[in-house]
């Protein structure tokens, strides 16, 4: 299978998440000329295959984008299902993600508490990559690989870890928990170090999306 047919099929799996039904809701707005003139980034990309063994490869992509932003969102919901729940052995229908108010960054008048996200990347996870018969998608994730200010938000269901040391024992690991309003704060101590990630499991022991913090602290 030649790069070219790998980096198809990795671009139709990006496009597949876009329109992904039901898992995921937003409504887009249009800016003003004043508040575009506030965005801006710069970047490159790179993209790498790598055998993980078993049958399995990964495909990612990295884009070197920094980005500083606020960002309002009324609701966020990813993974309406029953496929899983650690607490329950016969769950019911329930969102992995239901996150509502949401503010990302501080304040918008005040640029210097934008929300800070570089080094984004995409990877995905085959089996039998080369065999279009049997190939099969197992699994996807986005995120930043450096994280820095606040999401406040009213956490009705929250699916995944945060971590406060990027010491791999999170204060925060489990399934669909109701945090509540508070806010989590990426990187409190601005030491450069902590990552955010996204991601799905499409038929793993714990299928859904998943929400990873590597530093961060909740706060009411």
């Amino acid at each position: 299978m030649n790069f070219n047919k790998i980096l198809l099929l990795f671009i139709s799996c990006v496009l597949i998440t876009i329109v992904l039904p039901v898992s995921g809701f937003c409504e887009l707005k249009a800016m003003n000329d004043e508040e575009m003139t506030d965005i801006y980034a710069t970047g490159f990309s790179d993209f790498q295959i790598n055998d993980l063994g078993g049958g399995i490869t990964e495909t990612v992509a990295w884009f070197n984008i920094h980005t500083y932003e606020y960002i309002e969102i009324d609701s966020l919901k990813l993974g309406y299902h029953d496929e899983y729940d650690y607490k329950n052995p016969t769950p019911s229908f329930d969102w992995d993600q239901d996150w509502e108010n949401i503010t990302i960054g501080t304040d918008y008048e005040d640029p210097s508490t934008d929300f800070h996200a570089e080094g984004f990347y995409f990877a995905a996870e085959f089996e039998n990559i080369n065999n279009p018969a049997t190939r099969e998608l197992k699994s996807f994730r986005f995120g930043f690989d450096y994280v820095q200010g606040d999401i406040s938000a009213d956490f009705i269901n929250f699916s995944g870890t945060i971590d406060n040391s990027n010491d791999n024992t999170p204060e925060y690991n489990g399934h669909i928990m109701n945090l509540g309003p508070v806010t989590i704060t990426a990187d409190p101590g601005n030491i450069g170090d902590g990552g955010f990630e996204i991601s799905l499991s499409i038929d793993d022991y714990d299928k859904g999306y998943w929400v990873t913090f590597d530093r961060a602290v909740v706060t009411p």
